[in-house]
Parts: structure tokens; C-alpha cells; sequence
């Protein structure tokens, strides 16, 4: 099969990893994937913010777990994350940060390491302590957050969950 649509069909969200960090020359790889993604008029106005700081990583997802009242909020144990930001009035904004979402994810799973889009932040960005902790960490007050991609070696097998049927229409 071929090796693109190999790695599109298996990968699987990971919602379990090991405590093993993410080399950095891996992660580099993976954020770069995210910058080739496609975007409208070639604008290419997503910012990536990438931390593996413990520190960062617990102190946001506190900040988040009480935005969103729920305090057993996690990122499901990865040492990395990669929040895709763009600016709030960005036509193209959603569209071209999902695609460096999914360019990313796809490039974890070609490197052998497991990733989860997680979506809460979009939802809670704008919360008045959740927005000073993201301007804090260098995100501009300008910009809301797409998504955050979870990265790490798995700790568990994704699941396969079946395709639904009827999705495809053809107009010819």
C-alpha cells in the first residue's frame, strides 16, 4: 500500500503516554510538517507554541481544569504539547490551523510517536485567567487557540472505530 495513505489510514488518537520525552530533533520534524500545511492565500498566519516543560504543561492545564470546573482535567499524560494559534479575525484561521493540526499528527505517527488533538482550549481560551496565563507564555491577546496536540511515545493502542457508511455522494 502506499506509504502516504498507509500512515492515513492507521494512525489512531492516543490518549495514554509513556513518560519518555520526545527528542527534540523529532519534534522538529513534527512542527515542521505543521508549517507545510496548506493555507488560504498562502498567509500562513498560524503560530505554533511548543513546550515539554512540566512547569508549563501543569500550570495550563490547571488554569484550563478550573476554566472549564473540571478538575480532573488532563492532557493525558504528554510531556509535549503544541497549541496552533491564529489571529481571531483570520478568514482562513480554523481551516489553515486544522490543517497543520492534521499535518502534525500524521507526522507523529510516521515517526513512531503517538498524538491527540485536544480541543478545550478553543472553548475556554477567552476566560479572562486562562487568556493572561496564554499572553504570559508569549501568545498574542490577537489570537485565539485552534487546538492543542498532545505528543508521545503511546502508552496504549489508539482505537479503530468504524467508518460510517453514506458519506460519500458523487455529483457526476
Amino acid at each position: 500500500m502506499n506509504e502516504v495513505l498507509n500512515n492515513i489510514y492507521t494512525r489512531r488518537s492516543i490518549r495514554r503516554f509513556r513518560e519518555q520525552a520526545v527528542p527534540k530533533d523529532l519534534l522538529d520534524e513534527i512542527v515542521r510538517a505543521g508549517t507545510y500545511a496548506p493555507t488560504g492565500k498562502n498567509l500562513q498566519l498560524f503560530r505554533f507554541f511548543v513546550t515539554q516543560s512540566a512547569h508549563t504543561i501543569e500550570n495550563l492545564r490547571a488554569v484550563m481544569a478550573d476554566a472549564l470546573k473540571n478538575p480532573a482535567y488532563n492532557f493525558y499524560g504528554a510531556k509535549t504539547l503544541v497549541m496552533v494559534t491564529v489571529p481571531k479575525d483570520a478568514v482562513n484561521g480554523i481551516a489553515d490551523a486544522s490543517c497543520a493540526m492534521e499535518n502534525m499528527m500524521l507526522a507523529a505517527h510516521a515517526l513512531g510517536l503517538g498524538s491527540c488533538w485536544i480541543n478545550q482550549l478553543k472553548y475556554c481560551g477567552d476566560e479572562p485567567e486562562v487568556a493572561s496565563f496564554l499572553t504570559g507564555l508569549g501568545v498574542p491577546a490577537d489570537h485565539h487557540c485552534v487546538g492543542i496536540l498532545a505528543v508521545g511515545y503511546a502508552a496504549e493502542e489508539g482505537t479503530l472505530h468504524p467508518r460510517k457508511e453514506n458519506l460519500v455522494t458523487y455529483l457526476d
